[in-house]
């Protein structure tokens, strides 16, 4: 039974892409379903009660009551599958209404046909229940409306007027319009009242998914809270680290950090300043040893001997002291030799 509900609801109701968010929309929803429900129960009652009014009709107008009120259903049925469920739901409030008072208006008032009117409270029920419950108040003044206009104008039986002249309107008009008043209040007055249950009922789920949201909201900020914290307090160390001459330190921060924006730009600007310091420093040195090494030409040239640098200064020049060394070591054998 249930995989054919799930079925039924498939092809009957409106397609959605996501869920209800809204209490409106869930009640909207909620009021689709049960239309679309009790079509179904208006369907099969068609199906199986239909054909007796074509073939064991005692009205010639049967036929076409049966034929009305079954259209009447079909409609209900595709504007439901459109979201129209205030039309859905009066579809099937008249599909009643048209074969009760089709058979009252194509029949004589007779005694037997008064019960009929009672009939007319299936309607009033489904207007309160399937759209909002003020509806059940409308449709009741309707269908009272109704059986007081048939009761006059409409043709009676022998029998009926009989009725009458006994002081039995009571039972003729008096008790069916008394019903549709009473069937139509209390429709209303339960219907309304479960309604708003149902609302507090969705309001409370929303204030409860509300805080819900909240307090992980408020997790997750203390968690970034935290998180600022220990990242403030590394970049902290790392410039303190830095300050102390420390080139070489980082930031240690993953991609999922708050900070990680920061961090990385702040890592790559300490990677080029130690390669401006690691530059710097050579350059220093190599002034140094330039420095040096013309101190020692200098030397070597007023005591008229050549400059030999033997050990390697670690810096650009030590190939240009190389070919100094070869140069005064041949000059050298060269004045020996002379």
């Amino acid at each position: 039974m249930k995989a054919f509900m799930s079925w039924w609801y498939r092809i009957s109701l409106p397609k959605k892409n996501k869920a209800d968010a809204s209490p409106t929309e869930r009640e909207k929803t909620r009021y689709a379903r049960l239309t679309t429900a009790f079509t179904l129960l208006f369907l099969i009652l068609n199906l199986l009660l239909g054909p007796w009014s074509f073939l064991k009709a005692y009205n010639p107008a049967a036929p076409l009551i049966a034929s009305l009120s079954a259209v009447a259903v079909l409609l209900a049925v595709v504007f439901n599958k459109l979201g129209q469920n205030i039309f859905a739901a009066s579809m099937l409030v008249l599909s009643t209404t048209v074969s009760v008072t089709g058979t009252m208006i194509t029949n004589p008032l007779d005694p037997s046909l008064v019960p009929v009117f009672s009939a007319l409270i299936i309607p009033t029920l489904m207007a309160g229940a399937l759209m909002p419950p003020v509806a059940a108040l409308i449709d009741g003044a309707i269908n009272s409306m109704i059986i007081l206009l048939v009761d006059l104008l409409q043709t009676h039986t022998t029998a009926y007027d009989q009725m009458m002249k006994l002081g039995l309107a009571s039972v003729s008009l008096a008790l069916p319009i008394t019903l549709q008043i009473v069937v139509a209040i209390v429709t209303f007055v339960i219907v309304d009242n479960l309604i708003k249950t149902i609302r507090r009922a969705d309001r409370a789920e929303e204030i409860v998914a509300l805080q819900t949201e909240i307090s992980e909201f408020e997790r997750k900020q203390m968690s970034d809270q935290e998180q600022l914290e220990k990242g403030i307090s590394l970049i902290a160390q790392v410039h303190a680290e830095i300050a102390a001459g420390n080139l070489s330190a980082r930031v240690p921060l993953s991609s999922e950090h708050v900070l990680w924006q920061i961090a990385v730009p702040l890592n790559n600007l300490l990677s080029r300043v130690q390669q401006w310091k690691s530059q710097a420093d050579l350059l220093e040195r190599t002034e140094a040893a330039i420095a040096y090494a013309v101190r020692e030409m200098q030397a070597k040239r007023k005591a008229r001997q050549g400059a030999l640098f033997r050990q390697r200064t670690g810096t650009p020049i030590d190939p240009l002291l190389a070919e100094i060394n070869y140069v005064s070591d041949r000059s050298s054998q060269g004045l020996q030799s002379f």
